[in-house]
């Protein structure tokens, strides 16, 4: 034993561990254990760092000169280092009274550069690698910045794009990375087809997927992307529609895409399983709270016996009692719907039953992925903000809110533990699309002073500059026209739900012996009511004058009324008004409405 205790008392530390896996007897373990945690250097020597420091190494390592250490320490030494994201190889050996720490560095990235893409900006593919300038350079993280930057053209695409990479050694361990790519042609979708769905027709249903077959305005729009994640929620806007028009039982049994690489386009497949259409049964309210009387909650559920099946009904039901409640004074109550399906009849009988749920907080709310968006303009759209108490119904109105406002192509809210048991933290993740527009029209008209051809063009922009405001500019004109005009809306007037904008336009006709120029604007203020009904008031000023030809003189025999003349004598016209607005709006979709009411 005195034997063994003096050679492991000489090794270092390194083959101390090693011996401990060397299958051998219990004494030699033992004596082992207590060599190593008896073991003291004199010194730390650093050896293979080029740009970082020695006792920055030195100040990871807890290992200090003059103190016991064992084969632990050593391993979480090692893991320190690698911890640190700087070296691609560390080890760590005692050399008689010194512990010898080697590394090897990662190189470090100069330059990250992207040749031959042109539909796909530098910054865009920047912003998708992982690599990026003044950092550490690694095989993995090149490979894994490859798949992405192919991720990034199959999202517009291209799925045939192909991607090289060439790593230039510039010296002093640094290197510049380069993404070499060939594009490829743009994937198209030939056809979206249907199989399964009888009460629906196959147009019906392409309209309610955001997957489009391609035209000869796809172009433009760009609706005719192949994209998994896309086709994935497509199949939830499928739900969504069937579940709102009373069929419960429905299912997507699969969503496909096939490419037909000799066209490069795809074939989109949908199969759908319908199921019987429901009505509601019988409808009721119940309280677990004494001092929540149900009966009185009635007037305040919005689905009734007898009529379709409408899960956007039964959330809208949720809502409405659950701030009910709350402004009873119960913040924590939870709406919860019970349904009972009767198959033979088709109707699904549901009962809201309110509860006292468990207290806990908003601590903070996070945003994700808004580089354009501004935060207050989100954070707007919840009606409950840090400190509030935390109610699960209140933020999916908030998520379908952040939906309406069309600024995002996903939005998600999610729920992380707060620093206290009682205490949550709301993460918005979001996905921005673009908000602005572009139109052009044209058109020909007979008859009359201002026939002939016509011209229009449009530009608008529906989050001006990350603020949620809305703006618009105008112009057209024909022979005898010209149109301008100019809108402006912010959607939170002094930081309530109020809209308030104006409008400025300017129009001139020219006519065969005179010509009229109106110059007018307009106040508007717009108060939501309800979800559906929303009032409007406006105040409108208008100037209008009118000219005559100069080679038109009544007097010389000019071919023109009194009545024309007496009014352009007496111009300039100044008109003032104020009108006032009740909307009442249901459509399912303004672009493209197939059911619903506006009045």
């Amino acid at each position: 034993m005195k034997a063994a205790s003096k050679f492991l008392s000489a090794a270092s530390a390194v083959a101390l561990s090693a011996a401990l896996v060397v299958p051998g007897a219990l004494t030699v373990q033992f004596v082992a254990t207590s060599a190593a945690e008896a073991a003291v250097v004199s010194r730390v020597e650093v050896s293979g760092n080029q740009r970082v420091d020695a006792d920055t190494i030195r100040n990871y390592v807890t290992i200090k000169p003059g103190k016991p250490f064992s084969s632990s320490d050593i391993d979480d030494a090692v893991k320190a280092l690698f911890g640190t994201g700087l070296f691609s190889d560390v080890q760590i050996n005692q050399v008689g009274s010194s512990l010898v720490i080697k590394v090897s560095e990662y190189q470090v990235v100069n330059q990250v550069l992207f040749q031959g893409n042109k539909k796909l900006k530098d910054n865009a593919l920047a912003t998708a690698v992982q690599l990026k300038p003044r950092g550490t350079f690694s095989q993995q993280a090149l490979d894994a910045d490859v798949e992405a930057v192919k991720a990034a053209y199959r999202r517009i695409g291209r799925d045939d794009a192909a991607v090289t990479t060439q790593i230039m050694d510039l010296g002093d361990n640094r290197v510049n990375v380069v993404f070499n790519i060939n594009e490829g042609g743009r994937t198209q979708i030939a056809a979206i087809n249907f199989v399964g769905n009888s009460a629906y027709s196959s147009r019906r249903l392409s309209d309610v997927i955001s997957t489009k077959r391609s035209t000869i305005l796809s172009f433009v729009l760009r609706d005719d992307v192949y994209d998994e994640d896309k086709l994935r929620a497509d199949e939830e806007l499928l739900r969504r529609f069937y579940y709102n028009h009373g069929y419960a039982d429905f299912q997507v049994i699969s969503a496909v895409g096939e490419l037909d690489e000799t066209t490069n386009k795809y074939t989109v497949t949908i199969t759908v399983q319908e199921g019987d259409r429901y009505t509601f049964g019988d409808v009721s309210v119940e309280s677990t709270i004494p001092e929540v009387d149900a009966a009185s909650l009635q007037s305040a559920v919005e689905t009734h016996k007898g009529d379709v099946y409408n899960a956007e009904n039964v959330e809208d039901t949720i809502i409405a009692l659950t701030e009910r409640v709350a402004g009873s004074g119960y913040p924590f109550a939870q709406v919860t719907p019970r349904g009972d399906r009767n198959f033979e009849n088709h109707t699904i009988s549901v009962v809201y039953t309110i509860d006292q749920g468990t207290k806990a907080y908003v601590e903070r709310i996070e945003i994700r992925g808004n580089d354009r968006t501004r935060d207050y303009v989100i954070r707007r759209e919840f009606d409950v903000s840090e400190g509030d108490a935390f109610n699960q119904v209140l933020i999916q109105r908030a998520k379908k809110r952040l939906e309406a406002l069309d600024y995002f192509e996903k939005v998600e809210v999610s729920t992380v533990p707060g620093s206290e048991p009682d205490q949550v933290v709301l993460v918005v993740d979001v996905v921005e699309k673009s908000t602005g527009e572009f139109s052009i029209g044209a058109g020909y008209s007979t008859g009359g002073d201002t026939s002939g051809p016509s011209v229009e063009g449009s530009i608008t922009e529906r989050n001006f500059l990350g603020r949620g405001q809305f703006i618009k500019l105008a112009a057209g004109g024909g022979k005898n026209s010209r149109d301008y005009s100019f809108s402006f809306t912010e959607p939170y007037f002094l930081g309530r739900r109020i809209a308030a904008g104006f409008d400025i336009f300017n129009r001139t006709r020219e006519y065969d012996d005179y010509k009229s120029e109106t110059l007018g604007a307009t106040v508007r203020f717009g108060l939501p009511i309800t979800d559906n009904i929303s009032t409007q008031l406006a105040y409108n000023i208008s100037q209008e004058k009118y000219k005559l030809d100069d080679d038109c003189d009544p007097l010389a025999g000019c071919d023109i009324s009194q009545a024309v003349l007496n009014g352009i004598e007496e111009s300039p016209w100044l008109k003032s008004s104020v009108s006032l607005a009740l909307v009442y709006n249901t459509i399912d979709d303004m672009k493209n409405p197939h059911e619903g009411i506006f009045a």
